[in-house]
């Protein structure tokens, strides 16, 4: 028995991967990495619930030792992990409209930690950016400019001069490079002719700015704040070379670094005049830092390794802290760098990782963020610290990074399930189910199709049961295992040993479609309360080529998945009614709005209850387990609730409105056997309620 899933998102499957390969590494399972959150849910208030997650893509840290990353899901977000907290707190507020920006740069002032300035776009869907300023640590926003369709910028310099600062802001890869230069804090912006990025400003020699010449081929100064700029001697490059990244360190005189892709690192003591190269030789850092009080600390990155020199970048100096080619982020370059206590932290592969002695790195905790989108919660029913969760990050049109993390103390900590195949491959788990009596007993679907399952005294994952092309698992009645995906139902009565398909591929032909079709299993699902019923989400197909993406439709089972039947009508929802034989909600998409139907005969037939307008957008209902006849509802405007089955509507105490308005899109609402109330935006993230009446 299972807690319902919160959406049928698709997991793209991994290529080349055997099922005979998959029995050898079995045994050498490994359940990733530890993932906290804060615990308990707040009485009548909206707090995080899922681990700390995101896709982030840029990191910056202030001289106080705060860091700053940005976090994609649905949308761009900003994170501050103040100095000394091991928290990241939410900084978007007053970050672009009520629509969902999307932070595509960000800095801060190198000597005043509450001075920040963000771009973000997505204002009403369109493509334009903003430049926005915080002059409290990212607390609130203030918007300075708007840019037309050729401001598309992607990193953000802050160059302090006598008295004030100016910004540069350099475009992101798939736009026309140029540089802008801003002498009002943002306010206004002028494109620097002649001169590109990246760009190095040292803090401690107020106008100077050091840049690239649009050439490509050669360095430039600027003393002035960027108003002119001169051409460097002592340093020339190859055709065809270029320059990966600048860094100018504290202290006076500012230690300037150039990396070049094929020419390596060079080191400059004098303000640009002569340039000495000191090691990498072929591909230069990517990721340059330094320490502020320490500037003779220096910092760097490629996609080889991440290394450290305490003697100012003299050649011979960096010693290696750690080998990138082997382990989990073989092939993934380190695409920021800052310098902290605690650190230095690097951004690789979307995730956020610390240097450490002498294990080199490690992953660093992001508890607090809640940028991931919700495929699956399971809570089982007799022990609610039994947790499973399927998250996603960053999708990419089909592709997304689906992870399957398991809780065992209630969603303080999590662990990510899967295999490791390799140090460079880690197989996550597809599905996870629950058994309805012992929630130590789990049925677990690993990619490439076999299937585990982890008995209470197991040491380890467990034992494959099953192998073939399998999407979802699920735990029914008298210890029945089901098994779904390509080639149907498959179930097994005697722990995994014999399996029987009860539901084949084959979908018989119709009127409308002559020839009849294949069918593939999206979802299993046990009744709560009842476990021997189970509903199946399926998709039909009559070719197997686009556009043909499959036609949703819902089978039923009354016998723990022995013999299947189709619903007459395909519902958007099919929520189990507690306390009753055969009794159904189903939420039914119709031109007016959504409605609420309830069936008392697991639903062959249906009677309306409510007629949601289309502005609600619900997307989900929910029935409370403890059989009080609550209902709550997943709408545009946050959780609603019914205290009369459904046939009138309030909204939840607490409201919703934890990350902007706009994650009050709720996409999945569902009540927790111990009475939380779970909610999952359609923009990311998880959250609880606890309600006191």
């Amino acid at each position: 028995m299972t807690a319902k899933p919160l959406s049928t998102h698709r997991a793209p499957a991994i290529a080349n991967f055997r099922p005979a390969q998959a029995g050898r590494f079995v045994l050498a399972v490994t359940l990733g990495f530890a993932l906290c959150r804060t615990a308990e849910a707040g009485v009548d208030r909206w707090t995080p619930y899922g681990p700390g997650e995101g896709s982030l893509q840029s990191l910056v840290a202030s001289t106080r030792g705060d860091l700053y990353v940005t976090s994609f899901f649905a949308l761009g977000e900003i994170w501050q992990r103040p100095a000394g907290s091991a928290l990241w707190r939410w900084r978007g507020a007053g970050l672009g409209l009520p629509e969902e920006p999307g932070v595509t740069a960000l800095a801060v002032h190198p000597k005043n930690p509450n001075a920040l300035w963000a771009v973000a776009t997505g204002e009403h869907g369109t493509v334009s950016q903003s430049v926005f300023r915080s002059t409290d640590a990212g607390a609130s926003w203030r918007k300075l400019y708007t840019g037309d369709i050729d401001f598309q910028i992607g990193r953000l310099t802050v160059a302090p001069t006598a008295r004030s600062v100016v910004l540069f802001a350099e475009t992101r890869p798939g736009s026309p490079k140029r540089l802008f230069r801003s002498a009002d804090l943002g306010v206004s912006w002028t494109v620097v002719a002649g001169v590109l990025g990246p760009v190095a400003a040292p803090p401690d020699e107020p106008g100077t700015v050091y840049a690239v010449a649009d050439s490509g081929l050669s360095l430039v100064k600027s003393v002035d704040g960027g108003q002119s700029f001169r051409a460097l001697g002592g340093l020339a490059f190859e055709a065809g070379d270029e320059v990966r990244a600048l860094h100018a360190t504290y202290g006076r005189p500012a230690l300037v670094l150039a990396s070049l892709r094929a020419g390596g690192l060079y080191r400059s003591n004098n303000g640009g005049a002569a340039w000495r190269r000191v090691g990498f030789r072929g591909v230069g850092p990517g990721v340059l830092a330094s320490e502020p009080g320490d500037p003779r600390k220096i910092y760097a990155a490629n996609v080889v390794g991440l290394y450290a020199s305490d003697r100012a970048a003299q050649s011979g100096s960096f010693r290696t802290v750690s080998n990138l080619l082997f382990g989990l982020l073989a092939g993934q370059e380190p695409t920021a760098l800052a310098a902290a206590p605690g650190g230095p932290y690097f951004v690789a592969g979307n995730d956020l990782y610390r240097f450490t002695s002498p294990d080199g790195f490690a992953p660093a905790d992001k508890t607090g963020i809640e940028a991931f989108g919700v495929a699956e919660l399971r809570i089982s029913p007799v022990d609610p610290s039994f947790i499973a969760l399927r998250r996603y990050t960053g999708c990419i049109r089909d592709s997304c990074d689906f992870r399957t993390l398991l809780s065992t103390d209630g969603g303080a900590t999590y662990s990510r399930i899967g295999v490791q195949l390799s140090a460079r491959s880690f197989v996550d788990a597809a599905d996870l189910a629950f058994d309805p009596t012992d929630p130590h007993r789990r049925l677990v679907a690993l990619f490439a199709g076999f299937v585990l399952l982890h008995e209470p005294d197991d040491i380890g994952l467990g034992r494959q049961v099953y192998t073939g092309p399998i999407r979802t698992v699920e735990i029914a009645a008298e210890d029945v295992l089901l098994v779904g995906g390509l080639d149907g139902i498959h179930r097994s009565d005697d722990g995994g040993s014999t399996w029987t398909q009860t539901l084949d591929t084959v979908v018989p032909p119709s009127p409308e479609h002559p020839a009849g079709g294949t069918r593939q299993v999206v979802n299993l699902e046990a009744d709560p309360y009842s476990p021997e019923k189970l509903i199946a989400d399926v998709l039909e197909f009559t070719s197997r080529f686009p556009p043909d993406f499959g036609t949703p439709a819902i089978y039923r089972s009354t016998d723990a998945g022995a013999t299947w039947t189709k619903l007459p009508a395909v519902y958007g929802d099919v929520e189990f009614i507690p306390e009753t034989a055969a009794g159904v909600y189903l939420l039914f998409a119709t031109g007016a709005g959504t409605e609420l139907r309830r069936s008392d005969d697991f639903g062959t037939t249906s009677t309306l209850i409510h007629t949601f307008p289309l502005s609600d957008g619900v997307s989900d209902v929910a029935t409370d387990p403890s059989g009080s006849g609550d209902l709550y509802a997943a709408t545009r405007l946050g959780v609603r609730r019914s205290r009369d089955g459904g046939a009138t509507w309030e909204p939840t105490a607490g409201g919703f409105n934890p990350f902007g308005p706009y994650r009050r899109r709720i996409e999945s609402v569902q009540v927790a056997p111990d009475g939380r109330l779970i909610a999952a935006p359609i923009d990311g993230g998880l959250f609880e309620n606890r309600l006191s009446n």
